[in-house]
Formats: C-alpha cells, structure tokens, sequence
C-alpha cells in the first residue's frame, strides 16, 4: 500500500490509500510464503512478503499494459507470486529447517551454500524446472482448452451484456457501486431480453435454448454480421418465468 502511494503521488502529486493494493499484496504474501513455509527463517518469510507485494505491483501493471482482462487481479497474485515463492524456496531454505521437516539437507538454499563455501545450485535448479514444468503443463493444457471455447464462440459474452456488466446483466445486482453504468446500454438490454421472450414464449422454447441457437448462428463469422447483439442476450430460467408471467 505504501509504495503504491508513493507511485501514485508521483505520477498525479496526490496521496491516495488504495486499499486493494494493500489486500492483494497481503495475499500475495500468503501465496509466496506457501512453498516454504516449513524450511525459511521467520527474518526470510518477511522478506519473501516484502518482495512479493512490490512483484505483485510491478505484474499488475504489466497486465493491464498487455491488456490482459484480468479483474481481481489473479495472475499477479497467484501465478507471479506463486512462482517467486518457488524460486524463495531455491534460495532461502535453511538446513536447520529443512532436516527439521525431515528434508534431505545434501541441497539447501542457494544464499545457505554461499555460507558453506559452495556455489551448488541444485536445489534452486529444481525449483526453477518446477516453475517451467507448471508453465508448460498449462500453456498444453489450457490453450486447446480456450482454442475450442472460441471456436464454439462461448468464450466471452454478448457485446451489449459486456457493456452492461456481468453483475448486473447475468448476477443480477452490482456487486461494486458504480457511478460509470451505462443507462442506455441496461436499457437497451432489458428491452431486448422481454422482447425475444415475447419471441420465444409462443414456440414454447425457453430462454436458454434461444441462447443456444445464438451461440450456434454466432460461431460462423459470415453470420455475425447479420446478427443483432441484443438476441445473444442469456436469460436465466427464473428470469424467464417472471417475465413470462409479466407478459
């Protein structure tokens, strides 16, 4: 939190207190310090939160440079701090914790190899291939994963309820006070939502299977064109059954 201060004051000349800055970096904290609780010293485990909140800080920017939709900010958290608690473990497991732990001690930390005279770096290069197995496993895993869900266009939301926001055009309330709504845009998506019930509700189709056929008719990009973005609007079975009744 302080040091986000401190950069926010240089950039604008105003000091602000950001709270989330202050929370994510405690949790980030707590993911870092995971894989070493058992073998670091209590003086190590603060550094390693020290260090992790300022990478939490540098991640977070680095994502929103990118471009990466990434609201609760969780790859800053998890997977960039996740991964400096790995390499922290390479580099601050003492020997006296570790055969506590019941760890073989042939390889400690690397700073505690500097103190035995030695540059062995076999406990740190473990750490480090674990962090790039947990990199790749993803990346071959998850990319098909995401490949396939653009491909049958459910990875992201209709246009108009993305302007609206989720909270509102799918969980129903906000879940942040916003002064930023769109009126026009929430407008627009109610009337869109009770008029394809009044579309549907004579065919006997529910909402979700409406919704269907519009991920079906939107997954081919020559159609898109002629698709107006209000009809992929999603409707709950409960939403559906008010307003039916409604109409």
């Amino acid at each position: 939190m302080f040091t986000s201060t401190i950069i926010d004051e240089r950039k604008t000349g105003i000091y602000t207190w950001d709270t989330t800055a202050a929370m994510n970096g405690c949790l980030t904290g707590l993911v870092a310090i995971t894989a070493g609780c058992a073998t670091v010293e209590p003086w190590a485990a603060f550094v390693i939160g020290i260090v992790a909140g300022w990478i939490y800080l540098g991640a977070s920017a680095l994502i929103l440079r990118l471009k990466i939709d990434d609201a609760v900010d969780a790859i800053p958290v998890h997977m960039f701090g996740g991964a400096w608690g790995v390499l922290a473990t390479g580099l601050f497991s003492n020997p006296t914790r570790m055969a506590t732990a019941d760890y073989p001690i042939t390889n400690v930390g690397w700073f505690y190899e500097w103190g035995r005279g030695s540059g062995n770096f076999t406990l740190m290069g473990l750490q480090i291939c674990m962090i790039l197995f947990v990199f790749g496993w993803t990346v071959t895993v998850f990319t098909p994963f995401c490949y396939v869900l653009k491909w049958l266009n459910w990875l992201r939301i209709d246009p108009l309820e993305e302007e609206v926001g989720m909270d509102l055009s799918r969980h129903k309330g906000s879940a942040y006070q916003s002064e930023g709504s769109n009126a026009e845009a929430v407008a627009e998506l109610t009337a869109s939502r009770r008029n394809l019930m009044l579309d549907t509700s004579g065919s006997g189709k529910g909402g979700n299977s409406f919704y269907a056929k519009s991920f079906k008719r939107g997954s081919k990009k020559e159609e898109e064109k002629d698709v107006d973005p209000a009809d992929n609007a999603n409707l709950s079975g409960s939403e559906h059954a008010q307003e039916e009744q409604t109409a």
